[in-house]
């Protein structure tokens, strides 16, 4: 951490983007498992609760898709999150050999929590920013995503 910091603290500029995005993703998943403790909850499971509080009844499959992980990651996280009682799956009336994906009362009693946990995280780390500094960042960082998004999707990686 402390030679990581001392690095940062110096000429950064052949320092390539992804290790600065990698170090705030990696600090962010800390924050979230130290926090979620008491609700038994890991940052790895997130989100697919978050996803699943936008668009219930989707498929395992659609929602491997949708956050480019692996079917098996997903399958892991789910069925954690179904012994834990969060989420709860029904047979696909026009598939029956797949299933559809719900929270349960409790999973859609945590979301809040969960955002703001990752509020208060994101408060604390842009806390000097101002506004406008902050609104440039957030639209940066959301043109990047998209662009990488295309880049994978154009080329097929997965």
């Amino acid at each position: 951490m402390h030679h990581t910091k001392k690095i940062l603290e110096n000429d950064s500029s052949d320092i390539p983007l992804g290790v600065f995005i990698s170090i705030i993703h990696r600090t962010r998943i800390i924050h979230l498992n130290n926090e979620m403790k008491d609700l038994e909850l890991t940052a790895g499971q997130v989100p697919f609760l978050i996803h699943l509080s936008h668009k219930e009844g989707i498929t395992q499959d659609d929602l491997a898709i949708h956050l480019h992980i692996d079917k098996g990651t997903v399958a892991r996280a789910l069925k954690k999150l179904e012994d834990n009682g969060l989420i709860y799956r029904e047979i696909n009336p026009q598939n029956r050999r797949k299933y559809l994906l719900f929270l349960t009362e409790k999973g859609r009693q945590i979301v809040p929590k969960i955002y703001q946990i990752d509020k208060e995280w994101e408060q604390s780390v842009c806390l000097d920013l101002s506004d406008t500094e902050y609104a440039t960042l957030v639209n940066t960082l959301q043109t990047l995503a998209m662009k990488s998004l295309e880049k994978v999707h154009k080329t097929g990686e997965k």
